[in-house]
């Protein structure tokens, strides 16, 4: 089923603030931004980075007040030296503000005390960020993850789920362990027993308890060909009963699990599985009933609000921390939803079609979820 690549938000109430152009603050007192020189860091997890990073170009570019910015980017493979190293290039290179998708929360104090002391913004996207005390954020964007797993964990609440594996993404990073938190949380809230509280059972790995029980741990590092690993490994050791439903927390990974289910000559249908990124290929997924779920988290509006987030803190020197909103989807109603694309070219054509307004009501205040030392 193909599907048209954007999303509407229905928002009538807005229309007139939706229509106008995104300002920060009257001309007249605004600073020139011009001429800027801006450090990126990102992994080459998968294309969710690069997406996201594509569409922030892709704004530098349209507007005239930061058409003439040079961006400076360092794509790592997932090592926090590789993350200190290039912000200590960036701070060579005297860049005027440093953007960062982090790899390590640890590594990413020593970053912003480092940018600190150089007097230059860091910005933060997509995984909270740790702030050291006394430390400055200049501003950071990205997903509240629990709020991702919550819609999880309510969607296989409501197709009855009570054995589960669990395949997170990387570890340590922070978004995946939020994405289980919220997963079993949403079973908590519920009033199910889960073997302790969703803190507990998430934190320490556990079995669960009668109401869910987790039947297998393991992470696939966000990438297909490991989660294809784990979820193999999982069905060789359960067979094809001892489970009824895989949290799989990225479609990179669940495209690995899917191919792991058929190549065991079992049917994905047969099994509730939910995913959170709601790439393209997933919309086709759950229409043709592969998956069940998943939720339109898109790289490409975080990497709009990105932008804003800078050009707002250089024009007024405002800090602001931005929650973009996401849209849950399943096998019930897919059909009916319009969701937000991936690809940079095709957001690009249908931005002026949806809310992507860091000021308005539709985007939250991520304030409380870094963490500040």
């Amino acid at each position: 089923m193909k599907k048209k690549v954007f999303s509407v938000i229905l928002c009538t109430v807005m229309a007139v603030t939706l229509a106008a152009p995104f300002t920060v603050m009257a001309e007249e007192e605004a600073a020139d931004i011009s001429g800027k020189t801006i450090g990126y860091y990102m992994d080459a997890a998968d294309d969710y980075y690069k997406c996201a990073y594509e569409v922030f170009m892709d704004e530098v570019a349209a507007n005239e007040e930061t058409a003439d910015w040079k961006v400076q980017d360092i794509v790592g493979q997932g090592t926090s030296q590789e993350q200190l190293s290039a912000v200590e290039d960036f701070i060579t290179a005297g860049v005027d503000a440093i953007i960062v998708v982090q790899n390590s929360p640890e590594i990413t104090s020593e970053c912003i005390t480092k940018a600190n002391e150089a007097g230059i913004p860091y910005f933060a996207m997509t995984h909270v960020p740790s702030v050291p005390a006394g430390g400055e954020l200049a501003g950071f964007v990205g997903y509240d993850f629990v709020d991702c797993g919550i819609y999880a964990g309510e969607d296989a609440l409501a197709h009855g789920v009570t054995k589960l594996i669990n395949i997170e993404g990387k570890l340590g990073q922070g978004s995946a362990a939020a994405q289980t938190l919220g997963f079993l949380k949403a079973y908590e809230d519920a009033g199910k027993d889960i073997g302790g509280t969703a803190e507990e059972v998430a934190t320490d790995k556990t079995a669960g308890g009668p109401d869910l029980e987790i039947v297998q741990w393991d992470s696939g590092g966000w990438w297909s060909e490991p989660a294809k690993a784990a979820m193999a490994n999982a069905i060789t050791a359960l067979g094809a009963d001892g489970w009824d439903g895989a949290y799989v927390q990225n479609d990179e990974m669940m495209d690995g699990a899917i191919q792991a289910i058929e190549e065991a000559g079992l049917n994905p249908a047969d099994y509730w599985l939910g995913s959170s990124n709601g790439k393209e290929k997933s919309w086709d997924w759950v229409a043709e009933g592969k998956e069940t779920m998943d939720v339109n988290q898109t790289p490409s509006l975080e990497g709009d609000a990105m932008y804003q987030v800078v050009v707002n803190y250089l024009k007024t020197g405002e800090a602001k921390y931005v929650i973009p909103y996401v849209t849950a989807f399943n096998t019930d109603n897919v059909a009916d939803l319009t969701l937000i694309p991936y690809d940079h070219t095709a957001y690009a054509e249908i931005r002026d079609q949806i809310n992507t307004d860091i000021f308005s009501e539709d985007f939250g205040d991520a304030t409380d979820l870094i963490t500040w030392n």
